[in-house]
């Protein structure tokens, strides 16, 4: 199972690290695919698992509030069909 979390940060600099790093650490532990700077899509074995990673990146987010915005889709079974143009040169996927 899948699902796809982006985040828009409105900070720069180390804040802006600091932030994004808070936000991989609460998806520490699940395998990922990021396609952009900021957009996952996250592997996970049960649906509590969605509920578990939405409850860490909301409490991230409000800890940070007025800084971030964050979406999370809905869980999927299948492959995606995603077309990507250009793989990132690193950090592209991780477990």
């Amino acid at each position: 199972m899948h699902f796809i979390t982006a985040w828009d940060l409105k900070t720069e600099g180390s804040r802006r690290e600091e932030i994004n790093s808070a936000m991989l650490e609460g998806l520490r532990g699940y395998s990922w695919v990021r396609l952009l700077s900021t957009f996952y899509i996250i592997e996970i074995n049960f649906d509590r698992d969605w509920q578990v990673i939405h409850e860490k990146l909301l409490s991230i987010a409000q800890k940070y509030s007025g800084e971030i915005n964050f979406l999370m889709s809905p869980i999927y079974d299948s492959d995606s069909d995603f077309f990507v143009l250009q793989m990132p040169n690193s950090d592209f996927y991780r477990t």
